[in-house]
């Protein structure tokens, strides 16, 4: 007989792992499921409060009862280990940090992030407090050169070296969803519909490393946008719509439809690039996505084409299965734009791991 609650830890131990490298997602909790099927999901009939996140019309599917959920973390590096940069983003970075990115990340354009998220449900309604920042670490052609060469040699700066450190943060106090069955009462098809809502704050910075802040380890100089300061912030209200079609006994196919900041918050930034030249960020456009579940059994499978409008990138397809038995959910996906994911689930633990996986449906912050 398989042990497969040792496979299960096996399977973690592996993701935690694998987590170490240089470009790796690692998602804890609340969207895991979708996560580890390729980031796919929004059409998938399921009470737990798994797939709400993503479609909030699944708020429709859950009983009258009161839920606190468990708390959901995001964490995430491309171009650079784990361990370097998280200790970078719990530091709270500053115009002193940001010369010690330089050093440790200049060989190559980089960027970590990280989602946060705790929440209550009632009924046919929640609540959350989330968040998440990102930053992006883009070294110029001459401090890649020195990074790759001079094994830390400040004598070896020939004064062209420059990085920039643009950072981006978007938190939600709270937001709240509601859905409810729009579909006649004894339908053999039920459609729902949901409605999130977020108050939210946006806060943007852009701090700039010369080849002297890194010779005579001084402060970095906030980028001309400043205007002296050391962050822009803006709030906003953003608003998400979905809609759910299913059978009434919540097996075969399903789809959906979300639009993600159907209201949106207005998180446009006028920034600079490496050449200082103007340039515009809108860190949360409308995006609209649709989406197809099959459920038989043991048995679940999944596609969803994302950001049909272009906000982000370009459309993704998104696509993925799972296989539960013995309450243990093995999960395996695909992601055109980011490449192979997978993820376990075992009653609370719930864990997702790819090759640069998005934190969300579409990537939140864009910039």
């Amino acid at each position: 007989m398989v042990n497969w609650r040792g496979v299960a830890l096996g399977v973690l131990s592996g993701l935690l792992a694998v987590g170490s490298a240089a470009r790796a997602d690692v998602i804890f909790g609340g969207n895991a499921r979708a996560f580890g099927m390729g980031g796919a999901g929004i059409a998938v009939v399921d009470r737990s409060e798994r797939s709400s996140l993503l479609n909030p019309a699944a708020l429709a599917l859950f009983n009258r009862r009161i839920k606190l959920e468990y708390p959901h973390v995001g964490l995430h590096a491309s171009g650079i280990p784990f361990d370097k940069a998280y200790d970078h983003l719990l530091k709270n970075p500053s115009a002193n940090d940001a010369v010690d990115l330089a050093r440790d990340f200049g060989k190559r354009n980089s960027n970590y992030g990280a989602s946060l998220g705790w929440g209550l449900r009632i009924a046919h309604m929640d609540a959350h407090v989330d968040g998440q920042a990102q930053v992006r670490v883009l070294p110029n052609a001459a401090l890649q050169t020195w990074a790759n060469t001079a094994n830390g040699d400040v004598t070896k700066l020939t004064g062209a070296e420059r990085a920039d450190m643009i950072g981006a943060a978007i938190y939600a106090l709270p937001e709240a969803g509601v859905a409810e069955r729009i579909s006649p009462e004894g339908s053999p098809i039920r459609v729902e519909g949901g409605l999130r809502v977020r108050l939210e704050r946006a806060i943007y910075s852009h701090y700039i490393v010369s080849s002297s802040n890194i010779l005579n380890n001084t402060a970095a100089t906030p980028a001309p946008e400043l205007n002296g300061g050391t962050t822009i912030t803006k709030d906003g209200i953003g608003g998400d719509v979905g809609f759910l079609v299913h059978p009434a006994n919540h097996k075969g196919v399903s789809g959906a439809l979300v639009v993600f900041n159907a209201v949106e918050p207005n998180f446009r930034f006028t920034g600079t690039d490496q050449n200082g030249n103007p340039v515009k960020y809108d860190l949360q456009p409308r995006s609209v996505s649709v989406g197809s579940a099959w459920e038989g059994g043991q048995f679940l499978g999944v596609f969803d084409v994302v950001d049909l409008t272009r906000a982000y990138s370009n459309v993704q397809a998104r696509m993925g299965g799972e296989y539960t038995t013995k309450g243990v959910s093995l999960r395996a996906g695909y992601n055109s734009g980011t490449g192979f994911t997978a993820g376990i689930g075992w009653g609370w633990l719930q864990l997702a791991f790819g090759n640069r996986a998005d934190l969300q449906v579409t990537s939140t912050l864009r910039f």
